[in-house]
C-alpha cells in the first residue's frame, strides 16, 4: 500500500490524501485550502473563472492523474471519500470526473447540497454511496470502515483502510470535548489496535503547547453554562455569531435560551439545515415541539434564494416567522443568530442599543473585512462584545490517548502547520513527509 498526501503535510485545510493498492486508487477528501502557498488567506473568488487545468498548473488543485473531468489519459481512480462537510475537506468536489463515485454520510451530502444553494460554492454530487459508522464497504481492492467522530462538523468520520495485508487509519478532524463524546469513545473501543500507519491530525499544534493537559479546551456544556451567565446578566437582546453548520454550538445556545426563558431566533438558512438533519440526531428545529424557536428572514438571503427560484426554502418555515418589529418590541427576550451580511437588517431593528454580542468562531475571522464592518456597528451601538468559543479539534492529551489505544506502528502528521512537534509528543515512530511524496506502508 502507498500513501501520497497531496496537501496537508504542512498546513491546515485543503486536505487531500491518495491511497494506492496494487490494483486500486482512492482519495480521502478533496478540500479547498484555507491559506495560499505564501501564507495569506485563500479566497477562491480569485480563481473561480480559471480553467481546471490552469488551477493544477498553479498548484491550486492537486496534480493527481485519473481524477479530473479533463484528464482522460490515466486510469480513473476508484472513489473519493469525504470525511466531513467542512469546505477545507470537500471544497473541490466539483472538479473530479462525474463517473467517480463519492463515499460520504447521508447528512454530509445534504449539508453540501444546502451549501451550494445558499452560498457561492458551486457543483453537485450525483454519483455517491452513503456510508454509516461501523459498516464496512468495498471500493476497488480496499476494505473501508468509517467511524463517526466528535467534531464541530456534523456527520464527521475517521476511516480504517485495508488492502494488501496493510491497515491504516485516517483520523479526520476530531475532538472529545463536544456533544458526541460517545461516538469518539466507541471509535477507540472498536477500531483495531496495532495498525500499520495512523494519519493523525494536529490542528492544535499550531497554537503551541500550553501544558494545561486534559481540559485545555472548554466543553460544549461549559459553553452553554457561560452563555447562560451572560444572558442572565443582560436585560437587552443577545446577538450570536457562529456557524450554522456547527450543530453542537447551536444546541449549546438553544439550551441556554431554554434555561433563561428566551426566544431563540435563527435565520431560515439555519432552519433548513436543522430540518434536513433532524432525522439523523435528536436536535431542535422549528416546529411545535420547540416553540421557543422562531425564524428570521434576512433581506439579502431572501433576495438570493428568490433569484434562484427556491422560494420553497423560505415558505416552509413562514409559520414560525419572527419580524423585525417583534424583535424590537420584545428585545429583552431575544437571543438571535446574526452574521455580517445581516447588517442591513440589524440597522432597522429598534432597541438594539447596549445588546450583548457573542462571537463564537475562530478569532482569525475577526480580521475579515465583513467582520470589521460588524465590529464598527457593535461599537456604534455600545454593545458588549464577548468571545465564547471552543475548538473543533482534539487537545494534545486526546491525541495521545488515540495513539495509546490504537498502537500504530508509524504516525504520519497531517492537517498541521507544525509536523515537527509530533516527535516530542508520541512514543511512536514519526514519518514526516512532504506534499506529493510517495510513502510505502
Amino acid at each position: 500500500m502507498k500513501i501520497i498526501i497531496h496537501r496537508g503535510t504542512h498546513e491546515i485545510g485543503g486536505s487531500c490524501v491518495e491511497i494506492q493498492s496494487k490494483k486500486s486508487r482512492i482519495l480521502i477528501d478533496i478540500g479547498m485550502p484555507l491559506v495560499k502557498r505564501d501564507g495569506d488567506r485563500f479566497n477562491f473568488r480569485e480563481f473561480e473563472n480559471t480553467p481546471g487545468p490552469e488551477l493544477v498548473k498553479e498548484k491550486v488543485l492537486p496534480d493527481i492523474g485519473g481524477v479530473y473531468a479533463w484528464d482522460t489519459d490515466k486510469k480513473m481512480i476508484d472513489g473519493v471519500l469525504i470525511s466531513h462537510p467542512h469546505i477545507d475537506h470537500y471544497g473541490f468536489f466539483h472538479y473530479p470526473n462525474k463517473d467517480i463515485c463519492f463515499y460520504l454520510g447521508e447528512a454530509t451530502k445534504k449539508i453540501i447540497d444546502l451549501t451550494v444553494i445558499f452560498t457561492s460554492i458551486r457543483g453537485s454530487i450525483s454519483n455517491y454511496h452513503p456510508i454509516k459508522s461501523g459498516k464496512s464497504f468495498r471500493c476497488g481492492d480496499f476494505k473501508i470502515t468509517p467511524y463517526l467522530m466528535d467534531h464541530s462538523a456534523f456527520d464527521s468520520y475517521a476511516f480504517l483502510v485495508e488492502a494488501d495485508g496493510k491497515r491504516l487509519i485516517y483520523s479526520g478532524d476530531f475532538r472529545e470535548h463536544g456533544r458526541k463524546q460517545k461516538a469518539f469513545r466507541w471509535f477507540l473501543d472498536h477500531a483495531p489496535e496495532n495498525i500499520d500507519v495512523l494519519l493523525l491530525e494536529g490542528t492544535v499544534l499550531d497554537r503551541g503547547l500550553t501544558g494545561k493537559g486534559v481540559g485545555e479546551f472548554k466543553s460544549e456544556t461549559e459553553i452553554e453554562d457561560e452563555t447562560v451567565k451572560l444572558l442572565e446578566a443582560s436585560k437587552n437582546m443577545t446577538l450570536l455569531y457562529f456557524s450554522a453548520q456547527n450543530i453542537d454550538r447551536l444546541v449549546s445556545f438553544y439550551r441556554a435560551s431554554l434555561k433563561t426563558g428566551k426566544i431563540f431566533a435563527i435565520d431560515f438558512y439555519t432552519a433548513n439545515i436543522l430540518g434536513y438533519l433532524k432525522d439523523y440526531a435528536r436536535i431542535p428545529y422549528p416546529s411545535e415541539n420547540y416553540p421557543n424557536i422562531r425564524v428570521f428572514f434576512p433581506y439579502w438571503l431572501c433576495k438570493r434564494i428568490t433569484q434562484q427560484g427556491r422560494e420553497e426554502l423560505m415558505y416552509r418555515y413562514r409559520s414560525y416567522k419572527i419580524t423585525k418589529k417583534e424583535i424590537s418590541d420584545r428585545s429583552g427576550e431575544i437571543i438571535m443568530m446574526v452574521r455580517p451580511s445581516m447588517l442591513k437588517d440589524l440597522k432597522s431593528i429598534k432597541n438594539i442599543e447596549g445588546a450583548t454580542f457573542i462571537y463564537s468562531l475562530w478569532e482569525g475571522y475577526l480580521q475579515d473585512d465583513s467582520m470589521q464592518k460588524m465590529m464598527r456597528f457593535i461599537k456604534k451601538k455600545n454593545m458588549n462584545f464577548y468571545q465564547v468559543h471552543t475548538s473543533g479539534h482534539a487537545e494534545i492529551d486526546i491525541l495521545k490517548k488515540v495513539v495509546k489505544e490504537l498502537k500504530p506502528g508509524k504516525i504520519i502528521p497531517i492537517h498541521t502547520f507544525h509536523p515537527d512537534k509530533y516527535s516530542g509528543l508520541f512514543n511512536r515512530k514519526i514519518e514526516q513527509v512532504s506534499d506529493g511524496e510517495v510513502f510505502v506502508v
